[in-house]
C-alpha cells in the first residue's frame, strides 16, 4: 500500500509550486485535518495569543476553519495553495516528514513525553504571531515580514517547522533536567541538535541535493542552501551551519541565577550563539564525508581531499577544489548524489544513537562529542569517528578524556564481526523515563528562537 500524499515546499526561496512527497502512512489511514493517532492539525478562526505552558496548553476550543479533507484515494496533494487548508496539510506534512527520517535513524517510533496526557501533537498553522514554537501537546507557527517586506509564514517554511519538531523529537528522546539543572550547554545542546535535524531532514528532498550541488558545483565548502537554517530569503538567514566559531569565542557566554543569559562583550548573544561550535563541527563532519566518499569513488584524486585541511589550506586551494569538483559534478552527478546522502545517513545515525544515550541532567558539549564518537563505533562507522574527533578538537570540544576508559572496549568492538556487532546493537538499552514536566516547559521557554524576531 503507499502512503498518504501531500506536497511541501523544501526551502522558502527558489520553488515556485511544492514537491509532492509520499509520507509513512498508508494513504486512507490520515484523517480530515490532517489528523493521525499522533498529530492533529486543527485551523483556529481567530486565535490571538501563542500558547504558554503551564497557564495557556491544548486544545484549541474557539471557533475553527474546515479542516483539510483528504481525496476519494486518502491523499492531500489536491489542495491548493491559496487554500487555508493547505497549510494544515503542509505543517503536518513537514512534522511528518520530520518524523519519518528520524524514525528511520533510531529504529522505533517516537513517542511524545507528554503522551499520557497529550497523545498528538496539535498543530496550528494560522496565528497572528511573529513567532514559531513547540510544547507540551502543540506545534504552532506564526508570521514574520522580511527586511524587503515580504510576510512569510513559518507553517510554510520547512526548516522551521523541521526545526521545531526537531524540539519535540529531543525532548521525547533526551529529556530535560530538572529546573534546578538546566544550563546553558543544555539549551545550546537542544539548539544545535534542532538545527541539524532541520539541515539532515531537509536534505531528504532530492530537489535540494541537486540545487545545493548546483549552488556549490560540487564543492561543500561554499555557503549554500542547506547550510542556512530557517532562511526567509536568498540574502536572510537565521543561523548558519557553515561556521568556524571555536568554544574560545562564546567563552564568556553564560546563564545567571535567574535563568537569563549573560553576555559581557555586550553582544547579547544566546544559546543560538553559543550552539555554533557544536553545529559547525557536525556540519564539517558531514562535509568531510562527503568528500572522503567522491575520493573512494574516484572522481576527486586524493590530493584535493580537504580532509584534515586547516582553513587557510583550504581558502588557498578554493578555487582549485572548485573547478575540479565542478568538472567532476558534470561527469558523475549519481555519484555526487549518493555521497551527499551516505555521509547524510551517517552523521543522522550518529545524531540518533547520540540522543538515546546522552543524559540530559549533566549534557556538556564534550560529552555529546563523546556519544557521537561512540556512536560512530557502535554503528560500525570507524571511518567516521577520526572527523568527529578532529573537527570537535578544532572547535575547542575535547571528548578525549570521556573516551579513554572505552579505548579497551572499541578496540573489541573493531574485532568483532558484522553480525555481532548488529548482535550487540540489537540488545543496547532503548529509551529512558519521561521527563520532569516542570523541566521541559522552563527550557523551552529560556529558548527565544532567532526565527521569532522581526529583524
Amino acid at each position: 500500500m503507499s502512503g498518504t500524499l501531500v506536497r511541501l515546499f523544501p526551502q522558502s526561496e527558489g520553488y515556485d509550486e511544492p514537491v509532492t512527497v509520499e509520507l509513512s502512512w498508508p494513504a486512507g489511514s490520515v484523517g480530515a485535518g490532517p489528523e493521525d493517532p499522533t498529530l492533529r492539525a486543527v485551523l483556529p478562526l481567530d486565535k490571538r495569543a501563542p500558547y504558554e505552558p503551564p497557564i495557556y496548553v491544548p486544545p484549541y476550543r474557539g471557533a475553527v476553519l474546515p479542516p483539510a479533507e483528504p481525496d476519494a484515494d486518502g491523499n492531500f496533494d489536491h489542495i491548493p495553495v491559496d487554500a487555508p487548508q493547505f497549510l494544515s496539510q503542509h505543517l503536518y506534512g513537514g512534522v511528518r516528514r520530520t518524523l519519518d527520517c528520524w524514525v528511520r535513524y533510531l529504529g522505533r517510533p517516537v513517542t511524545w513525553w507528554h503522551a499520557r496526557e497529550w497523545p498528538q501533537l496539535e498543530l496550528v498553522p494560522l496565528l497572528d504571531w511573529d513567532n514559531a514554537h513547540s510544547g507540551p501537546g502543540f506545534i504552532e507557527t506564526g508570521e514574520r515580514r522580511t527586511e524587503a517586506g515580504r510576510l512569510r509564514l513559518f507553517s510554510l517554511n520547512f526548516d522551521v517547522i523541521a526545526h521545531e519538531t526537531g524540539h519535540a523529537i529531543l525532548f521525547a528522546e533526551v529529556g530535560a533536567p530538572e529546573p534546578g539543572g538546566i544550563t546553558a550547554e543544555y539549551l545550546a545542546f537542544q539548539e544545535s541538535f534542532s538545527d541539524l535535524i532541520a539541515l539532515v531532514t531537509a536534505l531528504h528532498f532530492p530537489s535540494v541535493v541537486d540545487r545545493m550541488l548546483e549552488q556549490t558545483r560540487g564543492n561543500l565548502y561554499v555557503l549554500n542552501l542547506v547550510a542556512r537554517i530557517g532562511e526567509l530569503s536568498g540574502v536572510e538567514q537565521i543561523r548558519v551551519a557553515d561556521n568556524a566559531t571555536t568554544m574560545a569565542d562564546v567563552a564568556e557566554l553564560g546563564l545567571t541565577l535567574g535563568g537569563e543569559w549573560l553576555d559581557p562583550t555586550g553582544q547579547d548573544r544566546t544559546e543560538h550563539d553559543l550552539a555554533q561550535p557544536l553545529t559547525g563541527a557536525i556540519f564539517d563532519v558531514l562535509v568531510d564525508l562527503f568528500q572522503d566518499n567522491l575520493v573512494r569513488a574516484g572522481v576527486i584524486p586524493p590530493q584535493l581531499d580537504p580532509w584534515g585541511w586547516d582553513e587557510a589550506t583550504v581558502e588557498a586551494a578554493f578555487d582549485e577544489l572548485e573547478a575540479v569538483a565542478g568538472n567532476a559534478l558534470a561527469a558523475h552527478g549519481d555519484v555526487f548524489r549518493w555521497a551527499v546522502d551516505d555521509a547524510r545517513d551517517s552523521v543522522g545515525a550518529c545524531m540518533a544513537r547520540t540522543m538515546e544515550t546522552i543524559d540530559a541532567e549533566n549534557l556538556t558539549f564534550d560529552a555529546v562529542a563523546a556519544g557521537m564518537v561512540r556512536a560512530a563505533a557502535e554503528l560500525g562507522l570507524e571511518r567516521v569517528e577520526p572527523s568527529f574527533l578532529e573537527n570537535f578538537l578544532l572547535r575547542g570540544i575535547d571528548p578525549r578524556p570521556l573516551l579513554r576508559r572505552e579505548v579497551e572496549a572499541a578496540r573489541a568492538w573493531r574485532r568483532m564481526s558484522y553480525a555481532e556487532r548488529r548482535e550487540r546493537i540489537a540488545a543496547l538499552p532503548r529509551g529512558r523515563p519521561p521527563p520532569s514536566p516542570r523541566g521541559v516547559i522552563l527550557a523551552s521557554s529560556m529558548m527565544a528562537h532567532a526565527h521569532r524576531v522581526l529583524e
